[in-house]
């Protein structure tokens, strides 16, 4: 299979008119893609290369896309806002445009996982009955949302399940990409420290109005802190609940957010029939296998990596049947949660089914109970 291509650059017009810039990655040209992926993001379209080419290298095309107000697309930078409808104004595009290769795929990792699944919820409201009366062509129905490590909402990253604030990993972040067309610097550790140790010393008050000021950010950083710490938890069951588009989570032990992931997937299609929703999990973090130790992650690798059991979802995904009036490719007993794990010999992995019981319920971001 040849390499990928270089990518094609893509202008997309949002709903109200923003210019939003995409990279369009060909999957090799040998036989039908299996699929076309969008990713949209705020860290910067060209960084994704690699994660692009992996998809292409098993088969889909991709779309990697500037989320609204960063880097190469227009508009002003407010996270956590318009990503479903920017998402399906994009998704409306590249079908009207011939550019869906196959079925559509919504993927992504931390805030890129919010905004695929916002926008499978907004696709999916564009086609129910009572929008069609839009002036809106519907835009086709996504095969499946592959939400990995869900950074889910303002609320849902500025504080614990218990209402904790979770300031250090809130400050360091939003330092970094909370505020104008590109990310910044990290915080050097030791002034990460200082200012958090501030904050504490000080109190919530001040560090609402203190800490994130227009003078160091830029217009309007002031507000978008306060906007961060005045959210409200979002209901995930009337966002989600509905839907029947299918989900696969992966999600790990030691995430930040591992409880607003396993609350995603109990709300996920729980008010639909016959769902399709499936969960990975592992004993990683944030950066999922790339926190792995040497063993598990040659393991992993040797069994295809994650990409695998990705493209087993997929598959099942492609034959579910939600009325059930068809089993799927695979009959209907596919465990809804698999772990990766040790195995019974020394030095040994492998996926083992597990329950939806295994999942947290209310943990801290270091995942304790």
């Amino acid at each position: 299979m040849r390499p990928a291509t270089a990518p094609d650059h893509l202008d997309i017009t949002a709903d109200d008119g923003v210019r939003l810039t995409a990279d369009h990655y060909r999957a090799p040209a040998e036989g039908e893609a299996q699929g076309a992926v969008l990713i949209r993001t705020p860290y910067g379209r060209t960084q994704y290369a690699a994660q692009a080419h992996a998809w292409c290298r098993a088969g889909y095309d991709v779309v990697v896309q500037d989320v609204r107000g960063r880097y190469g697309s227009a508009g002003a930078w407010n996270p956590y806002d318009k990503e479903g409808a920017d998402g399906a104004a994009t998704v409306r595009y590249l079908a009207g445009n011939g550019l869906l290769r196959g079925p559509l795929i919504l993927a992504g990792a931390s805030y890129d996982a919010h905004c695929a699944v916002e926008a499978a919820r907004v696709l999916e409201k564009e086609r129910a009955p009572e929008e069609t009366r839009r002036p809106v062509a519907a835009a086709p129905k996504p095969l499946a949302v592959v939400a990995m490590v869900p950074a889910l909402g303002l609320c849902e990253t500025a504080r614990e399940p218990d209402g904790t604030p979770r300031l250090r990993d809130r400050i360091g972040w939003w330092h970094q990409h909370g505020f104008g067309k590109e990310s910044g610097h990290p915080l050097p550790a030791a002034e990460l420290r200082r200012i958090y140790r501030q904050a504490e010393e000080r109190g919530m008050d001040w560090m609402i109005h203190n800490l994130m000021d227009d003078a160091t950010y830029g217009p309007g950083s002031t507000a978008g802190w306060k906007r961060l710490w005045d959210a409200t938890p979002a209901d995930l069951h009337a966002l989600y609940g509905q839907l029947n588009t299918p989900l696969l989570m992966i999600s790990g032990q030691r995430d930040f957010f591992v409880a607003e992931a396993a609350n995603l997937v109990r709300a996920w299609g729980s008010a639909a029939p016959r769902t399709l929703v499936e969960t990975l999990w592992g004993p990683w973090g944030h950066r999922l296998a790339n926190d792995l130790g040497a063993g598990a992650a040659a393991a992993l690798r040797q069994q295809g990596g994650l990409m695998a059991r990705i493209k087993d979802f997929l598959a099942a995904a492609s034959g579910w049947d939600p009325t059930g009036a068809q089993p799927g490719p695979f009959g209907d007993r596919r465990p809804p949660v698999l772990q990766w794990q040790p195995g019974d010999q020394p030095h040994t992995w492998h996926w083992a089914p597990a329950t939806p019981e295994t999942l947290p319920h209310h943990l801290n971001n270091h995942g304790e109970s």
